[in-house]
């Protein structure tokens, strides 16, 4: 009489929650693995090349040293972050590879429960707290290193765009980018301090203390 063997038992929701948390953990100490072009390198090239167009908008007009200075200084900028970031392996990707995402592992009631427990739309379970938490330690991460190439960039459309209002009279398209730059500003400094907030909430939680940064892969 031969039997037939059975088959390995499915993970449980338990180990689910692990292994998220553990995606996270890695997220948040070394951040996703970059494969091709960075989203870094793409701002530090997006900036060169408008910079090198503002000397040809403001060509003959009174006041072009204000929106070139503006946006060689985005340049430099981003330049630099990319320098930076690739020194320091904070390059950003344009996609999280499918075995890095946390939330890949976990079905849609787990989805679903764990992102209002990290948006603070309720209480943290104690099975999920560790995910939580490198979760939104790995989101501070992100910001922190995003933070210099964004704020390049958007040097850089500001002298364009000053530029464009200097040649044309139009400076509808400067009131604009300033506007955008206000609210994603006001935005941010509403989610870290949602952020900030859920993780004072978590046992022993320290939302003080960065994750230490090691290199990529």
């Amino acid at each position: 009489m031969t039997t037939t063997p059975s088959a390995p038992p499915a993970a449980t929701p338990d180990a689910a929650m692990l292994e998220a948390a553990r995606r996270a953990d890695r997220l948040a100490e070394h951040g996703p693995t970059v494969h091709g072009p960075s989203v870094t390198a793409v701002i530090a090239v997006g900036a060169v090349l408008l910079t090198l167009a503002v000397p040809v908008i403001v060509f003959g007009e009174r006041w072009w040293p204000g929106p070139v200075t503006v946006a060689v200084l985005g340049t430099v900028l981003a330049v630099g972050n990319w320098f930076v970031a690739r020194r320091r392996h904070t390059l950003q990707p344009f996609r999280i590879a499918t075995d890095e995402r946390p939330f890949a592992v976990l079905d849609r009631e787990q989805r679903q429960r764990t992102g209002r427990q990290i948006t603070g739309r309720a209480p943290v379970s104690a099975d999920s707290a560790p995910l939580v938490r490198a979760f939104l330690q790995w989101q501070r991460r992100s910001s922190r290193v995003a933070a210099p190439g964004l704020v390049a960039l958007g040097a850089v459309l500001v002298g364009s765009a000053w530029g464009l209002a200097l040649s044309s009279g139009d400076v509808w398209l400067l009131a604009f980018l300033i506007v955008v730059a206000v609210l994603i500003g006001a935005m941010g400094a509403v989610e870290a301090r949602r952020a900030e907030r859920v993780l004072r909430s978590l046992p022993d939680s320290s939302p003080s203390t960065d994750p230490a940064t090691g290199p990529e892969a």
